[in-house]
Order: C-alpha cells, then structure tokens, then sequence
C-alpha cells in the first residue's frame, strides 16, 4: 500500500504495537485476521495522507534571488540500458538454473530465490549441511561455465567479469 519497504517496515511494526494496545477491544465474534487487516488498512490509509501532505508539485516554480525559475530534479532512476541489461542477465541467470540437475537446481531456488539458510535447507530437504554446502558451491560454479560459455564472463583463468 505505501510503496515503500522502509515505510512498509515501520507500519508492520506500527501495526503491532496498536493491535496489542486495543486487543481488550477485538470481539472473538470476527475473525482475527479481519481486526487485523482492518487496523494495517487504517494505519496505512493514515501514512499515505500525512506523507501526501508534506509533497508539492514539480510544475510549481521556485522563487529565487533573480525571480521565478522552474524546478529541475535529476533522474536518479535506473537508466534505460542498464534496465535492459539486468533483464536480460536474469533471463540468462533463469536460463543457466534451468539447465542444472534437478538436486541442485531445488537447492539454488531454495537458498537464492527463498532465501532459506543452509540449516533450513538441510532441514527441509532432510540432507546433511555439507551437502547442502557442496551442491551450492557446485551449482555456482556450473552457473559460471554457463555465463563463460556464453561470453557473459571471462574464464577466471583469464581476468575478471567483462563490461
């Protein structure tokens, strides 16, 4: 709702420490999750109506020492070129998960697109950790042969990652 992580963050906890200020007044009637929702709601609704306050409009002009002047605001979004590029190494980074084996590409997803710990991934698949460590490591490596392959790195043998 407020289109912010940082912002986000601070409401959940926000949202916390409300919920349990008021929880004498949550009627065991409705569902929990519903008082919930409804207090995240108000709390963002709330945030998003301050933050509007204090914003005001790029084509409004500045009063300077010699007069009026337009704003003007750097662009600090990612360029056009750049965006494409990271789109296109993560569909090639897509593309080289795709190709590995089936026991290392679960473990990749799991650590990298989950975000699970090596203990949570060895708890989950029901593997030792040192496996969990090998076929990572392993995964990576058969990643690197892959963009190597493809001209996206240069052997490590030869220098560093090309521009």
């Amino acid at each position: 709702m407020v289109k912010n992580h940082d912002d986000a963050e601070d409401l959940a906890q926000e949202v916390f420490i409300r919920t349990f200020s008021v929880l004498d007044r949550y009627d065991p009637a409705y569902p929990f999750s519903s008082w919930l929702y409804r207090i995240t709601s108000n709390l963002c609704i709330d945030h998003i109506r301050r933050r509007r306050e204090g914003m005001f409009s790029l084509d409004q002009p500045v009063q300077g020492k010699d007069g009026e002047m337009s704003r003007q605001v750097p662009d600090d979004g990612v360029k056009p070129d750049r965006d494409i590029e990271s789109k296109e190494m993560m569909e090639v980074l897509e593309q080289a998960i795709q190709t590995l084996p089936e026991h290392y590409r679960v473990i990749v997803i799991l650590r990298h697109q989950e975000e699970l710990s090596y203990e949570e991934i060895s708890d989950n698949l029901g593997i030792p950790l040192g496996t969990v460590k090998a076929r990572i490591h392993r995964a990576r490596n058969m990643i690197r042969d892959y963009f190597i392959a493809r001209g996206f790195l240069k052997d490590s043998n030869q220098g560093g990652v090309e521009s």
